[in-house]
This record gives structure tokens, sequence and C-alpha cells, in this order.
């Protein structure tokens, strides 16, 4: 079974849009997709190795598309939860020394 062009290019953009919210536009997020088949179920694992932290996720179903597509939207779930909590890691403030209050 193959996809179409459509499917491709949907299933593309989706991936395009976790990489680049993940590598801060240097180019450096691989994404890699396996696929495999059991009985009447396609299932498909994007993984992702981001910044010492492997991001994974799994979608199974009817055709390789919905596969795929469940596998793209949990890695991207997962991507912006870290990207959260880099975020929310770096804001906060900054404790007050003696010196700086005299």
């Amino acid at each position: 079974m193959s996809l179409s062009v459509e499917q491709a290019h949907e299933l593309d953009h989706e991936f395009q849009k976790t990489g680049k919210l993940m590598d801060n536009d240097r180019g450096e997020v691989a994404i890699h997709v396996f696929l495999s088949h059991e009985r009447h179920e396609y299932i498909a694992e994007a993984t992702a190795h981001v910044h010492h932290h492997d991001l994974a996720g799994r979608g199974s179903g009817g055709d390789f598309f919905v596969a795929i597509h469940q596998a793209a939207v949990k890695l991207e779930t997962q991507a912006v939860r870290l990207k959260e909590k880099w975020r929310d890691e770096k804001r906060g403030s900054k404790p007050i020394s003696d010196e700086e209050t005299l």
C-alpha cells in the first residue's frame, strides 16, 4: 500500500512543523518513522532525539496514512510539552543578593 501525493505532502508538513518546533531553526532534528503491518492493522512509530531527550509517538490504523498521522500527532504533543517545560524553566525571578538591595 502506498500514500497518495496529497497524503505524503500533508505528513511531510506535519513532521516539518514538529521539527521546526524542536530545532530552533538549526536543522538538527531528525525524525525516523518505522512502519509495520500485523494482521489487518498498520503500525507506525515516529522517533526523534532532541537535546538529550528521546521522543516517540506510536499510531495504528486501517491504513498507513492514519497510522503515520496518529504517530505524528503524538510526537508533536510530546514536543510541545517539552518546549513548554524548557520555557518555564528559563522563566522565573532571580534571587536578589544583599549587594543589589543597597
